[in-house]
């Protein structure tokens, strides 16, 4: 009975983890960074994807005339430790977002992950005027410390002026636009915030990012479908891209959000209009965060934004496990010895129930004869086999659950640490030693998948063999089963797995001598 809920359990595992790992997550990686677009004397405010019809309503569009002031600008761009980000003349949108300390691959560390995911959109951030017939020139251009200012003259009527603030540390961009009405009449101004990214790129780009659109709206969170075009309007926490590792959002945009689509790319908009009395300026902006998906970055920002990060049925194990991993890992400074120090910290913590079911099975062990005999004498009777099996448990004072119940209350802190390596961001691109370049992916020669396989064999041959010697066999059938299952997952998981089983050979080896 005990060997039949041993194998249930595994094999449940086992499905768990299988169907963890190949169906609910996307994938990731990447474009190239893409050259600061060229400057332009005067032309056509341009459409955010370059098509045929958006060209149509660029050549309608009035024209942004740069003043002399600002002619001899050939690029504006911005940089701190964390973020690159390319502005395009004379428009003043941001066309690229670099994140500095993520590379689509190890192969190549100077080709950082961008926002955009594509090569084909020029302007990834942008606030649009909506109001007809306004012409726009550029009389300004101001670089400060932490923001980029573009300011524009509208027809003598307005002052137009366009910040990106950047948040260092926190990957933060805040666009604020600043409407200053110069004229002697009241002005509705209208307009529309826009960010844009590609999901899967066509085969031609080597990296991109699997991006999702994704928006979290009256308190649920959903991938929308999109047609060409789909508006949500509600309490709208946030709106934008989603991937395994990155997220490139708005943040609390308003209640009215429209995203577009055109091809492989979507815009998203965000309505905006207000009034100005003439004299007076007004503030519109929004926050969007483009970067890593961290909980020690999404948590504080609020909105739900740590609902991307989602850990699983276990998630509260997988954070304190996350949590741990990192402190190891400030110790040792590689994520393949941090992932070794927390599964030696486990097995320390969970061996007085190891040490329990162990000794069970021995007990077990001992009445297989008379379990065998009672089997024989009473093989036409399940019912009487039964009760006279229990009726030995119970004179011999043997929990027959009692080795495999320390295993099952194991099972939720071993799949919360599945879920934190399968998930976090921290082992992407992360080399452990020798030829494991990249512990988010799977071992390119498969030899962690073979010895977790060996070492799981070794495991089982060393434990009791409890009733019927079929099912012996079987359950040394597993390691073959596990090996096939994890053999494409990624080499932290197969790390983790192998170092659970050393360990577990080197409890059973001293526990097997204290009952010898």
């Amino acid at each position: 009975m005990e060997k039949r809920i041993i194998i249930a359990s595994v094999l449940s595992v086992a499905l768990i983890l299988a169907w963890g790992y190949f169906m609910p997550h996307p994938n990731h990686n990447a474009g190239n960074i893409k050259k600061s677009a060229a400057p332009n004397v005067s032309f056509p405010v341009p459409a955010v994807i370059k098509t045929k019809t958006a060209e149509q309503a660029a050549k309608k569009a009035k024209s942004i005339v740069v003043s002399k002031s600002v002619r001899s600008i050939k690029s504006v761009s911005y940089n701190d430790d964390k973020i690159y980000a390319r502005f395009n003349m004379p428009e003043g949108s941001v066309s690229g977002l670099n994140l500095l300390n993520y590379s689509y691959t190890e192969k190549n560390p100077e080709d950082k992950v961008d926002m955009a995911n594509s090569k084909n959109i020029s302007r990834i951030f942008d606030f649009i005027p909506n109001n007809a017939g306004t012409a726009l020139k550029l009389v300004s251009v101001i670089k400060e410390k932490n923001s980029v200012k573009f300011i524009y003259d509208a027809d003598k009527k307005i002052i137009l002026i366009k910040k990106y603030i950047f948040s260092r540390g926190k990957y933060i961009l805040t666009g604020n636009v600043s409407i200053k009405n110069i004229s002697d009449k009241p002005v509705e101004f209208k307009g529309d915030f826009i960010f844009s990214s590609a999901l899967k790129p066509s085969p031609k780009d080597a990296n991109y990012i699997n991006f999702l659109p994704i928006i979290y709206v009256n308190k649920s969170s959903s991938n929308p479908v999109i047609g060409k075009t789909k508006k949500y309007r509600g309490a709208i926490s946030f709106a934008g891209f989603n991937s395994k590792y990155f997220l490139f959002a708005a943040i609390s945009p308003g209640r009215t959000v429209l995203f577009k689509k055109n091809g492989n790319t979507i815009s998203i908009l965000i309505p905006k209009k207000i009034g100005i009395l003439p004299g007076k300026t007004a503030d519109i902006s929004l926050k969007l965060y483009g970067g890593p998906k961290k909980l020690s970055l999404l948590t504080p920002l609020g909105h739900n934004l740590n609902s991307t990060l989602s850990y699983g049925f276990f998630g509260f194990f997988s954070i304190i496990l996350l949590h741990v991993l990192e402190f190891f890992y400030g110790f040792v400074h590689n994520y393949g010895l941090a992932i070794i120090l927390l599964v030696l910290a486990i097995r320390i913590v969970f061996y007085p129930l190891t040490y329990k079911g162990f000794k069970s099975m021995k007990q077990m062990q001992k009445l297989t004869p008379k379990i065998n005999e009672l089997r024989e004498r009473y093989k036409d009777n399940k019912a009487e086999l039964n009760k006279k099996i229990m009726e030995l448990y119970k004179e011999s004072r043997v929990n027959p659950f009692g080795g495999c119940l320390p295993m099952i209350l194991q099972i939720p802190v071993f799949y919360g640490l599945y879920e934190t390596l399968l998930m976090s961001i921290q082992l992407r691109n992360t080399p452990f030693i020798l030829w494991i370049h990249n512990l988010s992916i799977q071992d390119p020669y498969y030899i962690l998948p073979v010895l977790m396989g060996l070492s799981m064999l070794i495991s089982q041959k060393m434990n009791p063999v409890i009733g019927d010697p079929t099912q012996a066999k079987i359950m040394l059938i597993l390691p073959i089963v596990f090996t096939f299952i994890f053999i494409h997952f990624p080499a932290g998981l197969l790390l983790y797995w192998t170092v659970n089983n050393i360990l577990t050979i080197a409890q059973q080896y001293i526990i097997n001598r204290k009952f010898a």
